[in-house]
């Protein structure tokens, strides 16, 4: 491990940090072994809150063309955002590569260093945190309330697990990148310095939370839920009205909703289904025609031919001849 004399002057650091380190490493392998058996993988970090993890230091980064990171261990987490250019780090032997607007976790006790030299001029921020307490999981949250722990009481706090992804795309990249210039900006030598930039540091946190959830907008619950309504109704005489009644919303919104997710209205996606289930018929049954449209809710045989050549391209008898002579 190269030296840093600033390992010297914190606490939280160790030049030789073996003792500490073994245990993180252990429990580290432990955990991947654990997670490998049920084939899983170590994709997210996981903290219980409160309290939330304690920012230490950070500082912002420059490799030249060609430089790379040097090899290193440290015993706490090592947060990297890249700003512009592109970092090739591996940790534990898995080689990863972070490209601009994105951001890399590094594990406390385990090795990483540059496999590879920066293919341009790279600038990054760095951060180093500590959390005694974490965990590992292949699987994120999709909101807060699926990552409440426990209720609080009058006496004691709600507890949640924060579970970020050690590896991710920033969207937010003006605001991420912000919140990091904020954090290493000694310029204002405030005796409350170290508590405004844990308190920023804790919005990055939960900020990079917020990012890793997908938290449906209100019009994708409803082409959700025009979606699912319409794969179990497709093939009855499906109307708008019926549609409609089902869901509680005016036709227009639903329509507007769909074309807003899925690019296509509900008529349209009922004859994908019903096009969809024709095929699977095609190519599984020697049923005729006329019982294949009426089994996928269409009572005229020659426009379910020409639905199914207008969205396939090919007539269904074509289709059904094609798929025969892949079998065959």
């Amino acid at each position: 491990m190269a030296f840093d004399p600033f390992l010297l002057k914190n606490p939280f650091y160790s030049v030789t940090p073996f003792s500490y380190n073994k245990k993180r490493r252990n429990r580290y392998f432990l955990e991947k072994y654990d997670l490998m058996k049920r084939g899983e993988n170590m994709e997210h970090i996981i903290f219980t809150i409160p309290p939330l993890p304690v920012l230490i230091t950070g500082g912002e980064g420059l490799f030249k063309k060609g430089e790379k990171h040097v090899r290193r261990e440290y015993s706490v987490f090592d947060l990297l955002y890249v700003i512009q250019g592109e970092l090739f780090l591996t940790e534990d032997g898995d080689p990863h590569q972070i490209r601009e607007g994105e951001y890399i976790i590094l594990v406390p006790g385990l090795e990483h260093y540059g496999h590879q030299g920066c293919q341009d001029d790279t600038r990054y921020f760095w951060l180093h945190f500590q959390e005694p307490s974490y965990g590992f999981a292949q699987q994120g949250g999709e909101n807060w309330t699926e990552l409440k722990l426990k209720k609080g009481t009058f006496e004691t706090p709600t507890l949640y697990h924060l579970k970020i992804p050690r590896k991710g795309k920033i969207d937010q990249k003006a605001f991420i990148e912000q919140q990091f210039r904020r954090l290493i900006d000694d310029s204002a030598q405030n005796s409350d310095l170290p508590l405004r930039k844990q308190l920023l540091f804790e919005e990055l946190l939960i900020h990079l939370q917020k990012e890793a959830f997908h938290i449906p907008s209100a019009s994708e619950r409803v082409a959700s839920e025009a979606q699912h309504y319409i794969d179990r109704h497709y093939k009855e005489k499906l109307s708008m009205e019926q549609l409609s009644a089902a869901l509680h919303y005016h036709q227009d919104y639903i329509t507007r909703c769909m074309q807003k997710a899925f690019g296509i209205t509900p008529g349209q996606y009922a004859n994908k289904a019903k096009v969809f289930e024709a095929k699977r018929l095609l190519s599984s049954t020697n049923d005729k025609m006329s019982s294949i449209a009426e089994q996928v809710g269409i009572d005229d045989p020659t426009y379910f031919s020409k639905l199914f050549k207008q969205i396939e391209g090919i007539s269904p008898v074509e289709y059904r001849k094609m798929m025969k002579r892949n079998i065959e």
